[in-house]
């Protein structure tokens, strides 16, 4: 039982959905749409991180607005300014990161790749697991010691 970012990755998988600057916010909003996700990275042509793209960025740049431009480029209203985790990090360092920085999902940037992403979900579900692992470790001692 590990409680480490690859630990997360190898129990949920490490495919990522990715769009470019270049591409439109409509769709971008498709592939969230499609894929059920609440965030798309966004990349170069190289694979570097230029941002994020969640749903409370759409949100915002939404707000007041009666429909979407199908104009408007993603790399507008990304966040440009993206926090990350690597592969060895713990889960106590990204529930910290998550609950500082008030967002839900972490790409994952390891060897200068993108490597996937976790979700504020992801990590509550291994915590969980990870407790649940240490009640089952410390009642079979308790049972098999007496």
């Amino acid at each position: 039982m590990g409680n480490t970012v690859r630990a997360i990755l190898e129990q949920k998988g490490n495919q990522v959905v990715t769009v470019t600057c270049e591409d439109t916010l409509a769709q971008a909003i498709l592939k969230l749409t499609q894929h059920k996700i609440g965030a798309v990275v966004v990349i170069d042509e190289e694979g570097a991180l230029k941002g994020i793209l969640s749903e409370r960025d759409i949100v915002k740049y939404m707000a007041g607005k009666m429909e979407v431009p199908t104009s408007v480029q993603v790399c507008s209203i990304m966040t440009k300014s993206v926090t990350y985790v690597k592969l060895h990090q713990n889960l106590d360092e990204c529930f910290h990161l998550m609950t500082t920085g008030r967002f839900r999902h972490l790409p994952v940037f390891d060897e200068g790749k993108l490597q996937g992403i976790i979700s504020i979900g992801d990590v509550v579900k291994a915590a969980l697991a990870e407790r649940d692992f240490q009640i089952g470790q410390l009642e079979y001692y308790i049972t098999n010691t007496f």
